[in-house]
């Protein structure tokens, strides 16, 4: 079960993208009222039925449209490749094959790891996931940085809870991670603290 969260997008304007989407949702609600007749016949029917003036059904009707429009924006039209290059937002969305080599690793731990990022992201939400053999981390905050003909880095973080069995204390932590402009790979470092006071490196490559 997924905990996904809000996530920030520098120089995004998500509240301009949210003004349009309102607008177009508003201009779609009228044109429904317009072309679809049966539409009118289904309108008669709840007046006759409620008693209401006709215009008390209008803006219902587009409050349902936009959250519908939102709905279909939000999980699925963001993605679309000339919507995103609009809006410049990465599509991070997948799973990751990590690499992972503690800089500083704690006596009897191993100072490398594998493990398995998670990525499920929409265009207001996100929620990275790591699970390794020893422990597995949710991310807790986010935000996504943009670099043109660089790739985009993407800044969480995250509680870590060890599996049952584990000499690993529970903590807190920071990771910084850098994509590839083809969104293939990436590299980036974490740091830990609050239960476990240890940093490293990881390289993540999608699987396909």
């Amino acid at each position: 079960m997924t905990m996904d969260h809000e996530y920030s997008v520098i120089d995004h304007p998500r509240a301009s993208v949210g003004r349009w989407l309102g607008t177009f949702a508003g201009a779609l609600a009228a044109a429904l009222t317009l072309i679809a007749p049966v539409l009118d016949s289904w309108f008669d029917s709840l007046h006759a039925a409620i008693g209401t003036p006709r215009w008390v059904v209008v803006p219902l009707t587009a409050g349902a449209v936009f959250t519908f429009v939102h709905l279909a924006f939000d999980k699925l039209v963001w993605r679309w490749p000339l919507v995103r290059t609009f809006l410049r937002i990465p599509d991070l969305n997948g799973v990751w094959e990590v690499s992972g080599r503690t800089m500083n690793p704690v006596p009897g731990a191993p100072d490398a790891w594998q493990g398995e990022l998670r990525i499920t992201q929409s265009w207001e939400k996100i929620w990275v996931h790591l699970s390794t053999g020893q422990s597995s981390s949710t991310s807790k905050a986010a935000s996504l940085l943009r670099q043109p003909g660089a790739g985009c880095v993407l800044m969480y973080s995250y509680r870590n809870e060890p599996r049952m069995g584990e000499q690993i204390a529970p903590h807190v932590g920071y990771a910084e991670l850098t994509f590839d402009e083809a969104l293939t790979g990436a590299e980036g470092e974490y740091f830990n603290s609050k239960g476990r006071t240890t940093f490293g490196r990881m390289t993540l490559m999608r699987r396909t």
